[in-house]
């Protein structure tokens, strides 16, 4: 089991610092997350470019976040006991929504397939993927279509704990596909693989939608805060905050994107 490690993001403005006391301290959020490179990185000082953004919003609304790193499915029975207040980044599933409810949009993630270069490859309907042994990744949702061939045992599926293993196995031959976001996917092949890449994506979509935050179902301060992170991101969005981020991952400079408040 991974050991637990943390990072807290303090938003304090300089100039209340240096000029009054802070008499009471901002209100906490726990946030549990994973390494999700672009988007969510443990190593980096700042977390990575969702975690910037997230930390920015809840400022602007009064709040200070930390974050905890998890495996994803242990983030979300988490949520479900009450141990966090959010989880992310989450598309927001039919699957999600019996625990759970979701923030509006941060991003937009596409999932597409992975496969090597050597092999021919072309698919319409999820019915096109039976005959390929598909590395997935537990706690992952891909769409509710793929979702719902795995749960019906439509496709050849392999579980893995691990974000990196899908691809460590697609690398050698031992699977066919691994479904995974573009960007993700990318940034994971370019630490894993440097150099010339034997692994490239399909250009069709198998699922296209925003990444969001997920609150605890059924909790009214739950449904206060995400009220309150709400309007606080809707100000990020309309002063184009969200626009630029999104342009900054799909041309692979989200490492340079900081929110400006």
């Amino acid at each position: 089991m991974l050991h637990r490690r943390r990072f807290v993001i303090r938003c304090v403005l300089a100039s209340l610092l240096v000029l009054a006391p802070v008499l009471r301290a901002d209100p906490l959020v726990r946030i549990g997350t994973s390494d999700w490179a672009p988007y969510v990185e443990q190593e980096r000082g700042d977390g990575g470019a969702l975690v910037r953004l997230v930390t920015a919003v809840f400022a602007a609304a009064g709040y200070r976040a930390e974050f905890f790193f998890y495996p994803w499915d242990r983030n979300v029975l988490m949520l479900q006991q009450g141990t966090l207040d959010a989880i992310m980044p989450y598309s927001c599933s039919p699957m999600r929504l019996d625990y759970g409810i979701c923030s509006d949009p941060l991003v937009r993630g596409e999932v597409v397939l992975f496969h090597r270069r050597g092999r021919v490859f072309d698919w319409t309907r999820i019915e096109d993927l039976r005959p390929y042994r598909i590395g997935t990744t537990h706690g992952y949702s891909y769409g509710p279509q793929f979702d719902r061939a795995l749960q019906d045992g439509l496709l050849e599926i392999e579980q893995h704990s691990k974000e990196d293993t899908a691809l460590r196995l697609l690398e050698l031959g031992r699977i066919d596909l691994h479904p995974q976001d573009r960007a993700v996917g990318y940034a994971m092949l370019h630490r894993l693989f440097p150099g010339e890449r034997r692994i490239t994506h399909h250009p069709r979509y198998l699922n296209t939608e925003p990444l969001r935050l997920l609150f605890r179902r059924d909790d009214p301060a739950a449904r206060q805060l995400l009220e309150r992170f709400n309007t606080a991101l809707a100000d990020f969005a309309r002063r184009g905050e969200l626009k630029r981020l999104q342009e900054a991952l799909y041309s692979g400079n989200a490492d340079h994107w900081q929110p400006k408040r």
